[in-house]
């Protein structure tokens, strides 16, 4: 049943795109433990398909938990292997705070996302 203001939540999704040596993934919706094995398999054929380095962009992220945090994580561990870096752009404030506790900040390279309108 829908009050009419409510707006549809964005379906959770995983994209994951190879340009050149750069693993490219948007993550849309809720990341949790259901959907955090779709981003392991995306971060996986990445990987396989030979990315130096990913790039992760939170802009459509909504919420994301432990487990899509655990999978960054394990992402991270491969592409440092490698020598490569995990760069995770559109970073509110919300999601660096979580990082952040986590102690994870030191792990990725973060871009934060363009807060518009404060001054």
């Amino acid at each position: 049943m829908s009050d009419g203001n409510r707006q549809p939540a964005p379906a959770s999704t995983v994209r994951a795109e190879l340009v050149s040596s750069e693993g490219r993934i948007t993550l849309t919706g809720e990341i949790d433990h259901g959907v955090a094995p779709e981003l392991d398999a995306a971060l996986e054929r990445l990987l396989s398909s030979g990315a130096e380095r990913l790039v992760v962009d939170f802009a459509k992220l909504s919420f994301f938990d432990s487990a899509c945090i655990s999978a960054l994580v394990r992402a991270h561990a491969t592409v440092s292997e490698r020598g490569g870096t995990v760069t995770i752009v559109n970073v509110d404030r919300f999601a660096h705070r979580v990082l952040q506790i986590a102690g994870l900040l030191p792990l990725f390279e973060i871009v934060p996302a363009e807060e518009q309108g404060e001054n």
